[in-house]
């Protein structure tokens, strides 16, 4: 939850690998993705293709995790004209994975949030101010609560939500007898499993997140602000906000997504099995990457942009520090322009937030069937697609699901079956394998739809 347990996707690339070259539009749905990532990459360099427009439809277990895609999607399509490019970027970063903000990124995110409140209120401005994002087709009740959650966000720099005692309670309570001994349990959750899975994350940093929920630091931040987008079931008492802590995940940590691989090959190497760079620094390269490009529809240059590459922290040992969140007096608040020239103009794509019982009720549309040429599924959502979802998908569509490799907290025979998992789901799918995987050395698995039949049946 939060964030997701595979890297990030080019949809566009991984449909043209196998699919229709001349076609002029693409769709495609993303279910259970999570954090936004594969909507990142795939606008982003959609630059490297041919000119297609791209309807992108995002389904999630929870409107939790819609409303963090439409912050982080919101954030990525700021020009630069508002903060530089390595700001945007950790402020991206910190509020994709950090429990805890500095604050000034937390200032931002209130200001954001009084935004997106407008946003969601009215689909109308939204589609003025931010036309490439759309929760037209979404429930009343979910933009409802929508409404309340993003106006909670508005009281992060108050004690509503104490996320360093939230996080130290979780750990209590997962851990048990043994959270005496953590530093123990993280040793050897990183050295027995995630070493050798996603080598290029220190041990250092992983320690730090599983210790503290704070995943990406630089030398020269420092965060004391709650990140209150990580709050769960969020409901208004009076004055008040009640909710139910956080729930994300605390083993697999954020890396994951941006943190394992870069184009820029140094920032891969290692000495005698010690990294250069974290996977901090590798997440932050990949995701300036990712911003850069979606801006200005060109390769990335790092060595034109005078990046500081000298520093290489893979080494580093960070120091214990008291995880508290600081009282914050009385503040200005931050204003935000809003205007059309606020943000990117995607001409080329849309994304469009849907409600999750689109699973049950859009297979029995006629302008869904056979509308999509790729799907995504996430390994959370996998148990909740139902044989008449693929009916929406066209034939020969990719299909691409993620399997459970990076999931740490699970025994390698948890995660090889969850594999046969998703060999049972494709057959339902009628899809056939494009090369054989591995769900213990495999990120995703990969299918095209190959019917029988010319039509599908729908389940009902």
């Amino acid at each position: 939850m939060f964030w997701g347990i595979t890297p990030a996707l080019d949809l566009q690339q991984e449909y043209l690998k196998h699919g229709d070259e001349s076609a002029y539009e693409l769709n495609f749905l993303v279910i259970g993705g999570s954090d936004g990532r594969h909507l990142l990459k795939t606008l982003s360099q959609a630059y490297r293709h041919t000119r297609r427009y791209m309807n992108i439809f995002v389904v999630d277990g929870c409107p939790e995790l819609i409303a963090r895609q439409i912050l982080l999607t919101s954030l990525a399509l700021e020009k630069t004209t508002r903060c530089g490019l390595l700001e945007k970027t950790r402020r991206w970063l910190e509020i994709y994975g950090n429990l805890l903000l500095r604050p000034p990124t937390s200032r931002y995110l209130i200001a954001k949030a009084r935004q997106l409140v407008g946003m969601i209120t009215n689909p109308e401005y939204m589609s003025c101010i931010l036309p490439t994002v759309s929760i037209d087709q979404m429930k009343y009740r979910e933009r409802d609560y929508l409404e309340s959650l993003v106006n909670f966000w508005t009281t992060g720099n108050t004690n509503q939500f104490n996320a360093c005692e939230l996080w130290e309670h979780r750990i209590r309570h997962s851990l048990g007898v043994r959270y005496d001994n953590r530093a123990g349990v993280f040793d050897w959750d990183y050295h027995m499993r995630l070493k050798e899975i996603a080598s290029q994350i220190c041990f250092q940093e992983y320690k730090h997140f599983r210790e503290h929920g704070v995943a990406f630091t630089w030398l020269e931040t420092e965060v004391c602000r709650p990140n209150v987008t990580f709050a769960a079931g969020v409901c208004k008492c009076g004055d008040r906000y009640l909710h139910r802590g956080y729930l994300g995940d605390m083993v697999s940590s954020p890396y994951i997504a941006f943190g394992l691989d870069c184009d820029d090959k140094d920032m891969l190497k290692s000495s005698h099995g010690v990294n250069y760079k974290r996977a901090t620094d590798v997440s932050e390269r990949n995701v300036m990457r990712m911003l850069y490009e979606l801006e200005n529809r060109q390769a990335f240059d790092a060595n034109a942009l005078n990046l500081e590459t000298e520093k290489n922290l893979g080494m580093v040992v960070l120091s214990q520090f008291d995880a508290r969140i600081s009282e914050a007096g009385p503040e200005v608040p931050l204003l935000l322009r809003e205007d059309r020239n606020t943000y990117i103009d995607v001409d080329y794509g849309k994304v469009h937030f849907l409600s999750l019982s689109a699973l049950d009720h859009y297979p029995h549309k006629p302008q869904f069937q056979g509308l999509f040429h790729g799907v995504f599924v996430g390994h959370n959502m996998l148990s909740r697609v139902k044989p008449s979802v693929w009916s929406m998908a066209r034939d020969d569509a990719i299909v691409v699901m993620e399997t459970r490799k990076y999931m740490v907290e699970l025994k390698r025979d948890d995660v090889k079956a969850f594999g046969d998992q998703i060999q049972q789901a494709a057959t339902a799918a009628q899809c056939e394998k494009i090369t054989t995987f591995d769900p213990q050395a495999d990120d995703f698995a990969r299918f095209l739809i190959r019917r029988k039949s010319e039509s599908t049946d729908i389940a009902v």
